[in-house]
């Protein structure tokens, strides 16, 4: 007979992996919520392969969606309100440039207008493509 007395080894409950994991749920929720943006308007931008990436445009976005529809800053104009609107920005800020942003498969012509109310006014005009892959 052993006068050795065996003991048993403590459960332990290892944490680490528990803690690894949440972390990355937590950085996968954070993202995925960065890239859920609220869209006023569905407007695709068609797609270029030349020209570079620049930094987001802080000044006026014209916007034309689908059906031909203006919108300045997100609210709905007409033509002739949205040419009014401009001009008057133009008189207020002159030089300030304008973003057009017309979805992919709107009608070329709802874009023109757009580009020509913005000529009118006398202010900078720049259209918005995304990068073709």
């Amino acid at each position: 007979m052993s006068l050795v007395i065996s003991r048993r080894r403590r459960a332990d409950i290892n944490v680490v992996p528990l803690i690894d994991v949440m972390v990355v749920l937590v950085f996968f929720l954070l993202l995925s919520g960065r890239f859920e943006q609220a869209r006023t308007m569905s407007i695709v931008p068609p797609a270029a392969s030349s020209g570079t990436a620049g930094p987001p445009a802080t000044t006026l976005v014209v916007g034309v969606d689908r059906e031909g529809k203006f919108f300045l800053e997100g609210k709905e104009f007409t033509l002739v309100a949205l040419e009014q609107s401009l001009i008057a920005q133009a008189l207020k800020a002159p030089g300030t440039e304008v973003v057009i942003v017309a979805d992919e498969r709107s009608l070329t012509g709802a874009a023109v207008h757009a580009l020509d109310a913005v000529a009118k006014a006398g202010l900078k005009p720049r259209l918005q493509t995304r990068l073709a892959r």
